[in-house]
């Protein structure tokens, strides 16, 4: 890994190191925000839109029914107002009038939601998000304002499935026809920001929506810088060259930031990263090789050691501040003996080789050397297969790998367990890459969904925890912090358990 000391800092700093100077359009006035994005930019289509730094582009773009509270992480209403359910099946939604889409495509109706999410679930659409709107049987408009959704079943997470992420993003229909197949980079919305350019190479510009619903944000100009070097977007934020810097994920970094009395803008363990096994390579088809991979690397060790800023160990596939978390589920402590032991059992004695599937943007991690070297040290061999980007996304979306990883940032516990485990989501219509398919939990995550009675759902959540990591179709690796580092004068930065930040609550304080 390449790390930097202060006196790197330096020289890299009297060399004159800067940035492109962002281009903008004739006649731009008010405030602007520079923000460091970090990598490659992948598109913003609701229905296929996939990595957190796109999903922050969207989600300043688009709305939902509902939406986050950007400081809580509460359901709160965006498109919807309010909403009416007696049995958890059919919901009734009263939608929010005078809305307008962005750059004059018209008032937003409740024709609007229907045929966003025929889209998703249109199969034409490939949409790995299909699954999550499957249960919709019908959705009527009774007039403009007013949309009722029935369900094929009780689903006390519903507000979570329309939410302002992925799935719930509304789309104009127009827009959606008139951009064809270049929607993925013609994005368009209700939200507070719409995109006005986009150089894939360099920056991407979002202007302030002045019709958005909730009045014109005080930033009326969005300057996305693609910087993918850790390093030198520390040096651009120091340098005045970005204000903001979009996930900063480097331990030395932060700590000279916060040393020079930056805003460490953050939210602490908001999605766990787990490793996706696929059981059409055979050993990973053996629930005992899978075992001794959780018992062959050390991730506390790992973890503490490159970055305890930044990243803790983990033993579930969800987070303690979620509310149907169980700390009663198998352990995997480290234990080269016992993985080799497991290995032995399941016919690899001598070990065996894989693939990683990763992105060439990022690289060979350290914490994959430290992972390299662990699984070494058991006989199992892994090697790392680096593609571009948009490669990498279709080819995980796809199940095309020996392992590969997902981290899934979720407000609900209930999509990450249906996403991961579900029959329905395996891929490529999902988010399932492990093929799981286990009757018993299939039944279990339909019961618990439906069940009204919260005692008894977290009774059924916890079995499903137990069972699903003791068979270990994914492996836990690590829960993820994420840190916004900014200028003190850049204000209302509220990074949600999405890692998402709503810009029309960010401001420039003007000294």
């Amino acid at each position: 890994m390449f790390t930097m000391t202060r006196r790197q800092f330096s020289a890299l700093l009297a060399a004159g190191l800067t940035l492109p100077q962002p281009t903008l359009a004739e006649g731009s006035a008010g405030k602007t925000l520079r923000v460091r994005f970090y990598d490659d930019p992948a598109g913003f289509d609701p229905a296929n839109i996939f990595r957190i730094e796109n999903e922050n582009i969207a989600f300043n773009i688009f709305s939902g029914l509902t939406t986050y509270d950007g400081v809580t992480g509460d359901i709160i209403p965006d498109l919807a107002t309010s909403w009416e359910t007696v049995d958890n099946k059919t919901w009734t939604f009263t939608l929010r009038q005078g809305v307008k889409f962005q750059k004059g495509y018209g008032d937003f109706t409740a024709e609007d939601v229907i045929y966003s999410y025929n889209r998703i679930l249109d199969p034409a659409t490939a949409s790995p998000y299909r699954s999550e709107l499957a249960g919709i049987v019908k959705m009527d408009a009774p007039d403009p304002y007013t949309l009722v959704i029935e369900l094929d079943a009780p689903n006390g997470n519903f507000l979570h499935t329309v939410a302002n992420y992925h799935q719930g993003q509304i789309v104009s229909k127009k827009a959606i026809e008139e951009a064809g197949d270049q929607v993925r980079w013609q994005p368009l919305g209700t939200g507070p920001y719409y995109l006005e350019s986009i150089d894939v190479t360099s920056q991407l510009v979002l202007k302030r929506h002045e019709e958005y619903y909730g009045g014109a944000a005080p930033i009326e100009t969005i300057v996305f810088s693609i910087v993918k070097d850790e390093a030198t977007a520390t040096i651009a934020l120091r340098n005045g060259e970005v204000d903001l810097v979009m996930r900063s994920n480097r331990e030395e970094n932060l700590e000279i930031l916060k040393a020079e009395g930056f805003e460490m803008n953050s939210v602490m363990n908001y999605a766990v990263a787990l490793k996706v096994l696929n059981p059409e390579f055979a050993p990973f088809a053996d629930k005992r090789v899978r075992q001794a991979f959780a018992h062959a690397i050390d991730y506390g060790a790992i973890t503490g050691a490159i970055s305890p800023s930044l990243s803790q160990a983990t033993d579930s596939i969800l987070l303690p501040w979620m509310p149907v978390y169980s700390d009663n589920v198998p352990k995997y402590p480290y234990d080269p003996e016992k993985a080799k032991a497991l290995l032995a059992e399941a016919g690899y004695a001598d070990g065996f080789s894989f693939k990683h599937l990763g992105t060439s943007a990022q690289g060979v991690t350290e914490l994959q050397q430290f992972e390299i070297d662990f699984l070494s040290q058991v006989g199992i061999d892994m090697q790392m297969e680096l593609v571009d980007t948009p490669t990498f996304n279709q080819r995980r979306n796809a199940g095309e790998f020996e392992m590969a990883t997902r981290l899934l940032p979720a407000v609900n516990p209930d999509m990450i367990l249906f996403s991961y485990l579900h029959p329905s989501n395996m891929v490529p219509g999902g988010l399932n890459g492990a093929r799981y398919d286990n009757p018993e939990i299939t039944e279990m995550l339909e019961a618990a969904r439906a069940e009204p009675d919260a005692a008894k759902a977290k009774a059924m959540y916890e079995t499903i925890q137990q069972i699903v990591m003791e068979e270990l179709p994914y492996v836990p690796s690590y829960a993820n912090n994420v840190f916004w580092p900014g200028k003190p004068s850049v204000t209302g930065v509220n990074i949600n358990y999405l890692a998402q930040v709503n810009f029309h609550s960010v401001d420039i304080a003007v000294a």
